[in-house]
C-alpha cells in the first residue's frame, strides 16, 4: 500500500513537471534574445535550507546577522542543464521572529560542471502568513555568473519546531531555523 501511494505521488509529480515544462519551454523559446553574454532564464527550483541568526531572533526587532545554507532541485525550466545545486546567502538587518527587513548577498553553485555559479544581491522581508508560518522573501538581481542581470526571488518558509518557537520568548532568542525554499530566476 505504501509503495502504491509513493508511485502515485511520483506519477503526479512527473505529470506536473511535464505540464510545467510544456508551458515553460515555448515561453523561453519565444523570449527575445538578450544582449551578448546574457541568458533568457525561466527557472524554478524547490529546496530546503537552514538559517542561523546572531544574535537570535526575539519578539522585539533588533539588528541581526543571518547566514543560510541549503540545496535546491530538481529545477524545472530553462536551461535544462541547471537541475540542482547548493545555495548560500548572508545578510543583516532589523529582524524579529515575526517581522523585519534585511539585505545581503548569496550564491548558487550548480551541480553541472559546465555552469557558472550564480551570485546575487538581495533585499528581504520577513512576515507572518496565515496559519502562523513565518516567510522570508528575498528579491534581487543576479550580479555575476549564469543568469547575470536576471531577477531572483527566493521564498523561504521558516517553520521552527514548537520548542524553537518558545526560544523567541527568551533573551537569547531563536538562533536557527529550517524550512522549505522556492527559488525562481526570471
Amino acid at each position: 500500500m505504501r509503495d502504491v501511494k509513493l508511485l502515485r505521488r511520483l506519477g503526479a509529480l512527473l505529470f506536473c513537471a511535464a505540464a510545467v515544462s510544456a508551458l515553460l519551454i515555448p515561453a523561453a523559446q519565444a523570449a527575445p534574445a538578450g544582449a551578448a553574454g546574457t541568458q533568457a532564464a525561466l527557472l524554478e527550483c524547490p529546496g530546503y535550507e537552514t538559517t542561523s541568526y546572531h544574535p537570535g531572533l526575539t519578539l522585539t526587532t533588533r539588528q541581526v546577522a543571518l547566514s543560510a545554507d541549503g540545496a535546491v532541485g530538481p529545477c524545472v525550466g530553462m536551461p535544462l542543464d541547471h537541475t540542482n545545486g547548493t545555495i548560500r546567502f548572508t545578510g543583516n538587518g532589523q529582524l524579529s521572529c515575526v517581522a523585519g527587513n534585511s539585505s545581503g548577498s548569496g550564491r548558487i553553485n550548480w551541480q553541472n560542471d559546465q555552469a557558472s555559479a550564480t551570485a546575487f544581491d538581495f533585499t528581504a522581508g520577513v512576515g507572518l502568513r496565515p496559519g502562523g508560518l513565518t516567510v522570508l522573501v528575498l528579491t534581487g538581481t543576479v550580479k555575476s555568473g549564469d543568469f547575470q542581470g536576471s531577477t531572483i526571488i527566493i521564498e523561504v518558509v521558516l517553520a521552527p519546531a514548537p520548542a524553537q518557537t518558545l526560544q523567541c520568548l527568551t533573551p537569547d532568542g531563536l538562533s536557527t531555523s529550517s524550512g522549505a525554499v522556492n527559488l525562481q530566476v526570471i
